[in-house]
């Protein structure tokens, strides 16, 4: 059997550094698709109902946005979700949708909780926090993911 000094093996340091910790200045900001999708659930379950925010990420030169909102699970029925997807360059972008990559929650708080400690969005102050109870009555489209 072969022993092994830790003290003097290197450590890994490489890979990606994690979103959070990239610097990103993240702005709330909403698209056509995006504004209508606030309004709609900001009508049918109240304000702080959805939120969307981009963020430039210089250390890569690529833009990400992020999502907080209601949303269709297999599992789960109606719950929320926050996402996170890189987005391509602005020349490439031609009114495409790009699905965000994320978790789903059975609360608001927990899913803009979750928002802020994996990629550093700020918090809303005065967000209700929303539970599945609160999606009984809101319509939510199978392609709505966020």
């Amino acid at each position: 059997m072969i022993e092994f000094d830790l003290s003097k093996i290197a450590k890994h340091t490489g890979g990606r550094t994690p979103i959070k910790e990239r610097g990103i200045q993240w702005n709330e900001h909403y698209h056509e698709k995006s504004l209508g999708l606030k309004k709609k659930f900001e009508k049918e379950l109240g304000p702080g109902g959805y939120f969307r925010w981009e963020g430039h990420d210089s250390t890569t030169n690529s833009d990400y946005y992020v999502v907080v909102g209601p949303t269709l699970h297999k599992g789960m029925g109606k719950a929320f979700f926050s996402g996170v997807k890189r987005l391509p360059p602005e020349a490439e972008r031609k009114g495409n949708s790009y699905s965000p990559y994320g978790e789903y929650f059975k609360t608001m708080k927990a899913a803009l909780g979750y928002a802020n400690e994996k990629w550093g969005i700020p918090t809303p102050r005065g967000t209700p926090n929303y539970t599945q109870n609160n999606l009984q009555n809101v319509d939510i489209s199978k392609h709505v993911k966020g």
